[in-house]
């Protein structure tokens, strides 16, 4: 057993002074997004003239009905084509991250349109004239996408209960609820608006099951009708994100032959379906699609993350409950930069995967796991932020005018949707069991040679995962069985990457005050790892004193890095605060709420004049 000491010498990079702005700036926005500063710009502007925000003007139902408009503007603005979106996977990205930021009506609707209905009919669709007949209306965003996979009895996976029977004479398949359990629950087709979309089935042919499968269909007409065969009820509010979520029930609902979402893979012809698959395979290859969207709504959760913080240190700055300015108080500060070394980690981690999946062929399986990695991270990380800027920011930040409580509503929906995030760590997790070593993952030119106490995160990964293998829960620290150990291999695989992602940054960075403070901005992330499990490294004796008295003198020194020039390391987020409208956002909050009430500051002012 071996364990890693901390050097004798500290001598990482120098702590910067105070940057020049412009040439720091872009570097550090280059190593969150990339270097398209164009394609940015131009979605940022097709989002703000939508001109969304927070509504609490109007009731629940009539905050989702914004969504469907809200889509088409969005795809018109972009050049009016949602496949040529879909298929671009910077631009997609990229929209889903300003939506989030700005448009919290479209964004909940989003990844379920271009990745779960567009996507889908790129990647499995047979180009047959029923597909494409749908999917032009999904194009221009006269319909909206839907997937209709998790059943009232849960997603179940190749155990899910809805059937679709082929019909060899009428060439279709006959949808239908035979349970309770089976009723889809919580797609958004309630309100009488086109619905286009997906939804996942048991195929039974001549009475045999030959597993779960992808199906194309229309819930609602261009009237908004409903479908003959589908029977819906609107599920109550939720608390965040309106939505107009259902209940639904297929009742011999028919599609034709060509609904089947089964590529080259799985077709179905006059005499059965030709698969090679085995039926309980079946589903796990069609599924594979939901890799994208998670993708995309993890960066849209660090895309919130960033621009709370912007607002919260906008607002730290202005307010001086004293002398002294709020975002000068250590109680404010430190939060503050622990939250953005996080912030930093796991966004530039998020563009990263992004520019790998640019780069890698369609159908490699290890993407989706990188997603079920990544959006756990990104979106836990944000909502943990986030609930930092609620808190910091005290009576202001729960007014939904300061948009937080909003971006912490979307943060809960991606944490829930296209796989609750836990259960993707434990998949992720076990996927060594199928032959996936995901502590083999690594990023693009990340260098040869870490940081000590980023071979400590190291360290606990290898640990975890060799115990994992053998059996030995105790490797995980205070797992309770298989799958709780394996949600610690994932998250310690996911924060390692976090790490390296940031610190790869730093080492292709040119201007020296950016490399210096992403330098720090992961070691303030990787060494918090590594103190909250300060027992698991004691208890595994990879941790002498010595070393934890590094851990802490390190982390003291790249914090006070970090506080010194929050400014600019907020700059680079590029979040337009004048547009939010919000008393947080404001140069003066003071002024802003005058301007609201419609008041002068002192109502001693008109009576002197």
């Amino acid at each position: 057993m071996t364990t890693v000491d901390a050097p004798a010498v500290f001598a990482p990079s120098d702590s910067p002074s105070r940057p020049e702005k412009s040439s720091t700036t872009d570097a550090l926005r280059t190593a969150l997004r990339g270097p398209d500063e164009e394609l940015h710009r131009r979605v940022r502007a097709a989002v703000l003239a939508l001109g969304d925000r927070p509504r609490s003007d109007l009731t629940y139902a009539e905050e989702a009905a914004l969504a469907p408009a809200l889509l088409r503007s969005a795809i018109a603005e972009l050049g009016g084509s949602s496949v040529a979106i879909a298929a671009d996977v910077r631009m997609r990205g990229s929209l889903c991250e300003w939506a989030a930021i700005a448009a919290p009506h479209l964004i909940p609707v989003l990844t379920g349109h271009l990745d779960l209905s567009v996507g889908a009919i790129a990647t499995l669709g047979t180009g047959a004239q029923y597909q494409a007949e749908l999917l032009a209306q999904l194009d221009a965003g006269t319909a909206v996408g839907e997937l209709a996979l998790t059943e009232l009895g849960g997603t179940n996976g190749s155990d899910q209960q809805t059937t679709a029977t082929w019909d060899a004479a009428s060439d279709g398949y006959w949808l239908n609820s035979p349970t309770a359990a089976s009723w889809k629950f919580m797609p958004n087709i309630a309100s009488a608006t086109p619905r286009i979309g997906v939804t996942t089935a048991r195929l039974i042919v001549d009475g045999r099951d030959e597993g779960v499968l992808p199906f194309l269909l229309r819930f609602r007409d261009a009237d908004g009708s409903l479908v003959p065969g589908l029977e819906v009820r609107t599920l109550p509010d939720k608390s965040w994100a309106p939505m107009d979520h259902a209940l639904i029930r297929f009742n011999a609902l028919f599609v034709p032959r060509d609904a089947l979402l089964g590529g080259d893979w799985a077709v179905m012809t006059r005499t059965g379906l030709r698969c090679e698959l085995p039926p309980r395979a079946r589903f796990h290859r069609a599924i594979a699609m939901l890799g994208e969207g998670r993708l995309d709504l993890a960066n849209a959760a660090s895309a919130v993350a960033r621009a709370g913080l912007a607002l919260l240190v906008n607002y730290a700055a202005a307010r001086r409950p004293g002398k002294v300015a709020m975002i000068e108080r250590g109680t404010v500060r430190r939060d503050v930069v622990s939250a953005l070394a996080a912030v930093y980690a796991t966004s530039i981690l998020g563009y990263q995967i992004q520019d790998m999946r640019s780069r890698t062929r369609a159908g490699d399986p290890r993407q989706a796991v990188w997603s079920m990695l990544a959006k756990p991270l990104l979106a836990y990380t944000a909502h943990q932020v986030l609930l930092t800027c609620r808190q910091r920011g005290a009576a202001q930040a729960s007014l939904r005018a300061n948009w937080i409580g909003d971006w912490i509503g979307t943060t809960e929906g991606i944490i829930t949707a296209e796989g609750e995030s836990q259960l993707l760590l434990k998949q992720a997790g076990l996927a060594a069991m199928a032959g996936v070593d995901i502590t083999a993952f690594d990023l693009p030119a990340a260098p040869a040679q870490l940081p000590w106490y980023l071979q400590l995160l190291v360290e606990r990964e290898v640990t975890v995962a060799a115990g994992l293998r053998h059996h030995d829960l105790a490797a995980a620290g205070v797992a309770i069985d298989r799958d709780t150990a394996a949600i610690e291999l994932a998250t310690a695989t996911a924060e390692r990457l976090a790490a390296t992602a940031v610190h790869t940054a730093a080492q292709h960075t040119a201007d020296p005050t950016a490399r210096a403070l992403l330098e720090s901005a992961g070691a303030v992330y990787a060494l918090e790892r590594i103190y909250a499990r300060g027992v698991w490294y004691a208890a595994h004796q990879r941790m002498p004193a010595r070393c934890a008295c590094a851990v802490e003198s390190e982390l003291l020194r790249h914090r006070l890095v970090l506080a010194e020039h929050l400014g600019v390391l907020v700059d680079a987020f590029d979040i337009p605060l004048e547009a939010l409208d919000a008393p947080m956002a404001s140069t003066d909050y003071l002024q802003w709420w005058q301007h609201w009430a419609g008041w002068s500051s002192s109502p001693l002012s008109g009576a002197l004049a």
